[in-house]
């Protein structure tokens, strides 16, 4: 419930940046999403008891969930070093396209390893446990297409479909946060079996 409730805060906070970028003050939106998505992801991995957690504690469901958590946070801090790096007079952004590559591997490494590891622990009921893997795929195809519009169409063409390129990265962002928290709201207001007392024949 509690996770739930900040992924949904998560993917407020996101649609309150976009809407307003142009306010000052409005970057510490994104740092607040980035914080409360952390909080969050760190009760799903290791929850209040083993029983709560959705990858059952086990050491590389909840490793994979932590990096998860805590790379938003360190991915801005590692590309503020690195652009503060980049002088005027050099603009030299090999570090920056190299780092790119490498933030792209962790980042969708550490999220399918973690999707797999709740679908595997069984703690989430079925058909659920497998809804990370359905938004990793969901995201993946939103952000293929994009890529595949960029290499086929011309600049005139691109800058046309620019409002339907930032719609397909909103839809992909919400999708992990807003979707996956509603989700985690409606299973945990669902009643859960209670045991069944067992009686000796007579």
């Amino acid at each position: 419930m509690l996770g739930g409730i900040g992924l949904i805060v998560c993917g407020v906070l996101a649609m309150l940046q976009s809407s307003a970028h142009f306010i000052p003050g409005a970057q510490w939106l994104s740092i607040a999403g980035d914080v409360v998505y952390a909080a969050s992801v760190l009760l799903f991995a290791v929850g209040l008891t083993r029983e709560a957690s959705v990858v059952a504690r086990k050491p590389l469901g909840v490793t994979a969930m932590v990096v998860v958590a805590v790379w938003p946070l360190v991915n801005v801090v590692i590309m503020q070093a690195i652009s503060a790096g980049i002088t005027q007079e050099t603009q030299d952004f090999t570090a920056v396209t190299t780092y790119s590559y490498v933030a792209l591997i962790v980042s969708v490494g550490s999220a399918l390893v973690a999707a797999v590891q709740i679908a595997r622990a069984g703690t989430v009921p079925s058909p659920w446990r497998w809804a990370p893997l359905w938004v990793l795929g969901a995201q993946a195809v939103m952000w293929a297409i994009p890529q595949a519009m960029l290499a086929t169409a011309g600049t005139v063409d691109v800058q046309s479909t620019a409002g339907l390129l930032s719609l397909l990265g909103t839809l992909s962002s919400l999708a992990g946060t807003l979707g996956l928290g509603i989700l985690a709201l409606v299973l945990a207001s669902r009643p859960r079996p209670e045991g069944v007392e067992v009686f000796r024949s007579a």
